[in-house]
């Protein structure tokens, strides 16, 4: 098998917005991955539109620069999105929809709709065959079945569930269906460490599907009600809550990568960005401002989700002076089973060669 080819933009200072976004524009026009693109043309761009109070997703004033490039080429290009499992502002399409304007992501700002692919409640999702280890089929929005291109614009983070997440996280997870994404956490459950729990009841005002109850002054999850969403373990700030990243999330990361494929499975033209800037601890489902753990590194895009992916780990890794992944998710070391995986199956290849813009 060749090598993928990887483009990579560097960015030392992602606080400045404005900087950031003139390094992207170069990166499209340089990469030139959109030369192809024809008059006319319904472009979906997947990203994140970001939690309620989280700051870390790539910012709308950012995206716009990709719908600018697409539109002088006469494209149609739109943003495309999904619901969560969890309560919140991201439960249903009209909430979706007023959060996302909040970012910045309407259609008066960035000259493109904005559109939630599983409709008003994650009702509008359909199954594709994929014959997979863990699937035979997986359960996505329907819309992503007509899609003949699609642009990811993935921020990377750590993950409390997988270690690591970028464009396989930002497709797999996020154009599946609520179902679908019900389905991928299934097996991922987590405990309470009684003697490290103070019951405190944070883990219990946070937990969306209010799994957790009391148990003789301590917290305790219904398993028959957890959903394996993992926001009470970085809720908990006594460590009492744990995945033991064993076979369980080994298990997720694999499932995630059988839902990118199926979402990709009829797609003709892709394209993947990678923001490795402000790279925080956990990914922006958290509805917080998190501190980076590493410095900024820069983007990156390919055609290749997998060999996109395995290049901003790579960088991220050798800047962090090892495996922050690891580190920050002791444990959690499932990346490389990740993009391992990701190849067996199709879905992309490890090798690659960097072609740094300037």
């Amino acid at each position: 098998m060749s090598k993928s080819m990887v483009f990579f933009q560097a960015v030392q200072n992602s606080q400045d917005k404005v900087l950031t976004a003139d390094k992207f524009k170069n990166l499209i026009k340089q990469s030139k991955l959109f030369e192809d693109i024809k008059k006319g043309e319904m472009i979906p761009i997947k990203t994140h539109l970001g939690e309620q109070g989280n700051t870390g997703h790539v910012d709308a004033v950012i995206v716009k620069q990709l719908i600018n490039q697409l539109k002088s080429k006469a494209a149609k290009p739109f943003i495309v999105e999904t619901n969560v499992l969890y309560q919140g502002k991201r439960v249903n399409a009209v909430d979706h929809l007023m959060l996302g304007a909040e970012h910045g992501f309407d259609p008066v700002s960035l000259g493109a709709p904005v559109f939630i692919a599983d409709g008003l409640w994650g009702e509008n999702s359909m199954d594709i065959e994929i014959n997979k280890k863990h699937f035979k089929n997986v359960n996505i929005a329907k819309p992503v079945m007509y899609f003949d291109s699609l642009v990811s614009i993935a921020h990377v983070t750590g993950h409390l569930l997988t270690g690591f997440a970028a464009s396989i996280k930002n497709i797999g997870m996020g154009l599946a269906s609520r179902s679908g994404k019900l389905r991928q956490h299934s097996n991922i459950k987590p405990k309470i460490i009684t003697n490290k729990c103070t019951f405190c009841q944070r883990c219990m005002s946070q937990c969306q599907v209010k799994a957790i109850v009391e148990n003789q002054k301590k917290a305790f999850i219904k398993p028959e009600i957890c959903i394996g969403c993992g926001k009470c373990i970085a809720a908990c700030k006594f460590a009492a809550i744990a995945e033991s990243y064993g076979e369980d999330a080994k298990i997720l990361s694999e499932k995630m990568v059988e839902y990118a494929y199926g979402v990709l499975l009829n797609v003709k033209q892709k394209v993947f960005f990678n923001f490795a800037i402000h790279i925080t601890k956990n990914c922006d489902c958290m509805a917080k401002d998190e501190p980076a753990i590493v410095n900024d590194i820069g983007i990156f895009a390919s055609t290749d989700p997998v060999a996109c992916d395995k290049a901003a780990a790579d960088m991220i890794i050798e800047s962090a002076q090892g495996d922050i992944f690891n580190r920050v998710f002791p444990g959690a070391d499932y990346y490389m089973n990740q993009l391992i995986y990701a190849q067996e199956i199709g879905l992309g290849n490890i090798d690659y060669d960097l072609v740094e813009i300037k």
